[in-house]
């Protein structure tokens, strides 16, 4: 072998050897971009999840709280029964604080699912019982027939354990909706 054939085969060899580090760069770029595109869509995923999490907890509280407001605020009611300035005072805020349960119930019971609704309709009507209980209640006191007297506080204090039995039970509800799984994060 001459030196033209030495040249030859070590300019054959470059060239090999530098279209094989391009394309072995190329794949590798190839599969990083891959990799990358896979994470930043994991990423995304795994926020809206979060995301849509987030939501239905904060739904669900404020529907709880509103729920829990407002049955304290009839309780207080069911107290002052009879004593037409008192009860006037506390029914005008447990109307603004009604709407507000109405309100949050139509949200919690629109982020689902199925079951979190159907305790939600379940706590609003057990509250709206409640609170119809109450205002009977004091019109009974009104009246001052000790016999209905009896029977409405009977009834107000039955709507009110069958209101906070109605509220544990969307707490369970939710708690279970709420609780980790695949697609929720911990």
């Amino acid at each position: 072998m001459d030196a033209s054939w030495t040249a030859v085969i070590a300019a054959g060899s470059a060239v090999v050897a530098s279209a094989t580090t391009g394309w072995f760069t190329t794949v590798a770029a190839r599969t990083q971009a891959r990799l990358n595109r896979e994470m930043q869509g994991a990423q995304l995923r795994h926020a809206q999840v979060e995301h849509r999490y987030q939501q239905r907890r904060q739904a669900y509280a404020e529907f709880a709280k509103a729920a829990g407001v407002l049955h304290s605020r009839l309780g207080d009611m069911v107290a002052v029964a009879g004593d037409s300035d008192a009860f006037s005072l506390l029914l005008d805020e447990a109307r603004a604080e009604r709407t507000v349960l109405l309100s949050t119930m139509h949200v919690a019971f629109l982020e689902g699912p199925p079951a979190v609704g159907v305790a939600a309709r379940d706590l609003y009507e057990a509250v709206n019982g409640f609170w119809s209980a109450t205002r009977r209640l004091n019109d009974a006191k009104h009246s001052g027939i000790p016999a209905d007297i009896a029977e409405h506080l009977a009834s107000t204090s039955r709507r009110r354990i069958e209101a906070r039995a109605s509220r544990d039970a969307f707490v369970e509800v939710a708690r279970e909706a709420l609780a980790p799984s695949d697609g929720t994060p911990a």
